[in-house]
């Protein structure tokens, strides 16, 4: 149905493809981009600067910095605020890694200490929400608060679902979207409001694409997605002890999973809530899974409010 109908519309859709390879040094990012050295992997990152509190931002699965536009600049007012592209993705390097949560958590971990950080709060958005439970778990002298939008890592998988997904989502997948999938992938699961700036995302995903460095960024989506699902945080949750907010959308459409799972987001939600020790649930009404996006005023009211 939704090939469909963006065939019918086809006319009014704009296309990105005939525009050619973007390379990832030139995806947009909200500050000038940083480059640094940590187990010989080029980490690029934003940071803000200032005297304030400092802000770690972490971006989910075949995603990068650029997904926190309406964070950074609102943030930034009375934090110093820094976000890193994890390693397979954005402007970072392509290493032959596992990319599973724990081993995010030790990169972020190693970064945070190259950028003089001995503790900051530490923002994730889904995988990068699991990767910030790690580092809570892992390196909890790190983490003054956590602040999770919409975090993978509660949800957990049977066999039979974590087979499939781990079989469909080969290291060569990524590559494979056309750039139909890739806009009905922004416009019905990821995002429920779209904008200028989803539209950027969108011909970002695809002229990236068509580069090259594209096929290491395809192998960190595949080993990553079979991290989340061998590792979930689940009852080790538990043992988080910074103090944390929780956001989720009442309308995300990818978690809880609707082919494997089911239910209502607000469950998920409240069963974060109950493991997380000190925790504080927020759910935002008709925001969908990149919530930060879909409800910026609201998420930046949650975090402000939750924030020292």
């Amino acid at each position: 149905m939704i090939p469909l109908l963006l065939s019918l519309l086809g006319g009014c859709v704009p296309g990105y493809a005939h525009l050619g390879p973007l390379e990832p040094e030139d995806l947009w990012a909200p500050l000038p981009v940083e480059h640094t050295l940590v187990r010989d992997i080029d980490i690029a990152f934003i940071d803000s600067g200032g005297e304030g509190p400092p802000i770690v931002l972490i971006h989910g699965l075949s995603s990068s910095m650029g997904f926190w536009e309406y964070q950074v600049e609102e943030l930034a007012k009375t934090h110093r605020v820094l976000a890193l592209d994890l390693p397979g993705y954005g402007a970072s390097g392509r290493p032959d890694a596992p990319c599973t949560p724990s081993w995010y958590a030790d990169v972020v971990d190693e970064w945070m200490f190259a950028q003089g950080l001995d503790r900051a709060v530490v923002m994730g958005h889904s995988m990068g929400g699991q990767v910030a439970m790690e580092l809570a778990l892992r390196h909890p002298e790190r983490v003054d608060r956590l602040v999770l939008s919409a975090p993978a890592g509660i949800e957990s998988f049977g066999p039979g679902a974590a087979r499939f997904m781990k079989g469909f989502w080969t290291e060569t997948r990524a590559m494979e979207s056309s750039e139909e999938q890739v806009r009905a992938n922004f416009q019905t699961m990821v995002f429920n409001r779209m904008d200028e700036g989803v539209e950027r995302l969108i011909q970002e995903r695809v002229r990236l694409g068509q580069s090259p460095r594209f096929a290491g960024t395809s192998v960190a989506i595949s080993r990553s997605i079979a991290g989340m699902i061998d590792y979930p945080v689940g009852e080790r949750a538990r043992g988080i002890t910074a103090p944390t907010l929780i956001i989720y959308g009442s309308e995300d459409r990818m978690i809880p999973n609707p082919v494997f799972n089911g239910g209502r987001p607000r469950a998920i939600a409240e069963k974060a809530h109950a493991l997380i020790p000190h925790s504080r649930l927020v759910v935002i009404e008709g925001a969908g899974h990149t919530v930060h996006h879909d409800s910026p005023r609201a998420f930046n009211r949650a975090v402000e409010e939750f924030l020292p």
